[in-house]
């Protein structure tokens, strides 16, 4: 049953009705549901082909994906990381068509990564960003922070991120 107040009362119960709006709405628990999926980590062949295809990507032959992993909230998010060579992240950087350029990063707090050792405890960070729209149209930002570990190892910790 409605019931119309007049007068004084008006404000009252449009305050009331939106309240029960707002709780009926919020009965599934404050979650909120936007059609994305869980995020998923792997190393396997099928992932790293899907992030590798979105970012429009290509990995060295000698390297060696250590994980990946893939977020869709409101957009699509995927990190990578992957060991390689001086001349493997040369090369897949000049076939990913990347030409940001690289400074050293020092990170002013405690940075989590998906894979590998803590960047904490890296002897040289340097770190690199471009704005990039794939041949399908989409658009994203792909961060590159490259882990000079040892002369020759590097770690690569890849970021795309869709807008």
């Amino acid at each position: 049953m409605v019931r119309v107040l007049r007068g004084n009362h008006q404000g009252l119960a449009i305050v009331v009705v939106g309240l029960a709006l707002s709780a009926v709405a919020g009965c599934s628990g404050g979650v909120i549901d936007r059609g994305g999926e869980p995020m998923v980590m792997s190393d396997s062949p099928e992932l790293v082909a899907e992030a590798t295809d979105f970012g429009d990507w290509s990995l060295p032959a000698e390297g060696k994906v250590l994980l990946v992993r893939r977020e869709k909230p409101e957009d699509l998010r995927y990190n990578l990381v992957l060991e390689t060579s001086p001349s493997g992240l040369a090369w897949m950087l000049e076939h990913s068509h990347y030409t940001a350029p690289f400074k050293k990063w020092m990170p002013v707090s405690p940075v989590e990564t998906i894979a590998g050792p803590p960047l904490a405890t890296s002897p040289n960070l340097q770190k690199a960003q471009d704005f990039f729209t794939s041949p399908e149209g989409d658009a994203m930002i792909r961060d590159v922070l490259v882990d000079e570990r040892s002369p020759e190892l590097r770690i690569i910790h890849i970021e795309f991120r869709g807008q």
